[in-house]
């Protein structure tokens, strides 16, 4: 029998999972099988791992069963080879307009090769897809909003819940529009809309009008496939601060989820838009024209922010400095009782951007205070930084982000399933 790899399935979605075994080698013979990923949705990823196994009395290797003898990984994992993927490119591809934005590559492939005293013996291909077949895109630029909507006929057709997918402090579509693409591939309408940095949008964040978001759900409300359903508003990082305040102001929806949020409103630009040179601290968000109560850092704090970022040091000290001024948090905090439906916060002790496992708890104690009268799951995670985003992605970039790969790439899978579950029971 020859050397073989063996994947099962060929072809997934990007958030499940295969079986990896190796066949056909003497027993007891050292193999190293590595990994090499290429593709991205709307973007460019390049990244590599391996692992050594024994083969057993049979020849066999099974990734699922048995641990490495060394490798980018250490304990038995079916996935652990792409997890602890260690990234050599990693680009974003940065555009004014939305028509230029990619919706693709809808799939990448991961290369696997088997190899046996230096020699390649046997390789194999898993192609991993972003957005299923039956997904389509459609850009959205009416009424001021600006948004790429995700949706399979079926999914237009059920009753789920509707999506709005926002991205974090990058700005633009490209963190919200993987995630849209992902929860369309599982059946949720998803509409990625972009707040900033994208076509007439504002460059920075500098009290950027919720009333903006507003037409996003007047958009969804007004499609024929709305039927009343319910919308849920699903943010990460500078994302989840707004989903929450979004969800606090409106009571059109009917479900929050926040990954790495913050239980107040947190400065955006540190100055005025007719004074760039000088220090003017400015709200993140504006309602009904006026600006909402938000933490103001100092000037020393914000140069302190930019000089950390700068040396890749972590800024959450930074941000929680607020937990000081009992007052001035209560000031910025988020009315998140206000939100007309269930919520789920997800979060980390080890977060190097802000302390989101603190915000987190504040929340879950402010609700039970005001008798919340629906559910709320929070999701802590422990020796677990930043970036919680969806499972079988390379987890090892911890600058500015914290934790370790492995934890990282546990919280990832689970909060991912609890996040389909969440929209499965609303």
């Amino acid at each position: 029998m020859k050397p073989a790899i063996h994947i099962h399935p060929e072809t997934i979605l990007l958030d499940q999972h295969v079986s990896i075994r190796l066949t056909g080698f003497q027993p007891g013979e050292p193999v190293t099988i590595r990994a090499t990923n290429s593709g991205m949705l709307g973007g460019e990823l390049e990244a590599t791992s391996y692992a050594v196994f024994l083969a057993d009395s049979d020849g066999n290797v099974d990734l699922a069963t048995q641990a490495p003898t060394e490798g980018t990984y250490r304990d038995p994992d079916p996935m652990g080879l792409f997890w602890s993927m260690k990234v050599s490119k990693l680009r974003f591809h940065l555009f004014n307009q939305l028509e230029q934005v990619p919706c693709s590559p809808r799939s990448g492939a991961v290369t696997f090769t088997a190899e046996v005293a230096g020699e390649v013996v046997a390789h194999a291909e898993l192609t991993r897809l972003f957005l299923s077949p039956d997904v389509e895109t459609r850009d959205v630029l009416e009424n001021g909003i600006v948004g790429r909507f995700f949706s399979s006929p079926q999914s237009l057709s059920s009753d789920s819940p509707i999506l709005i997918t926002l991205s974090g402090s990058e700005g633009g579509l490209h963190t919200s529009s993987q995630f849209a693409a992902l929860y369309a591939s599982h059946g949720y309408p998803a509409l990625a809309l972009a707040y900033y940095n994208l076509e007439h949008l504002p460059q920075e964040i500098r009290n950027i009008p919720l009333e903006y978001a507003h037409k996003a759900m007047e958009w969804i409300k007004g499609q024929p496939f709305f039927r009343s359903r319910k919308i849920v508003v699903f943010g990460r990082s500078k994302g989840a601060e707004l989903a929450l305040v979004l969800g606090a102001t409106f009571p059109q929806i009917g479900g929050v989820i926040a990954s790495s949020p913050t239980s107040t409103v947190c400065i955006g630009s540190s100055t005025a838009e007719d004074a760039p040179d000088v220090y003017c601290p400015q709200s993140s968000w504006s309602y009904q024209g006026k600006p909402l109560p938000f933490i103001p850092l100092t000037e020393e704090q914000c140069m302190e922010f930019r000089k950390n970022l700068e040396e890749g040091k972590r800024v959450d000290a930074i941000h929680g400095a607020c937990f000081s001024d009992q007052i001035m948090l209560e000031h910025a905090s988020i009315p998140v009782e206000k939100i007309n439906g269930p919520l789920l916060l997800i979060s980390s002790d080890d977060d190097h951007w802000w302390p989101s496992s603190l915000h987190c708890k504040r929340m879950v104690q402010r609700l039970a205070e005001h008798e919340f009268p629906h559910s709320c799951l929070h999701l802590d995670y422990q020796d677990v930084g930043h970036g919680i985003r969806f499972p079988y992605i390379p987890t090892t970039n911890l600058r500015m982000n914290g934790g370790t790969a492995k934890n990282n790439a546990h919280a990832a899978k689970d909060s991912w399933h609890h996040i389909l579950a969440f929209l499965e029971q609303l």
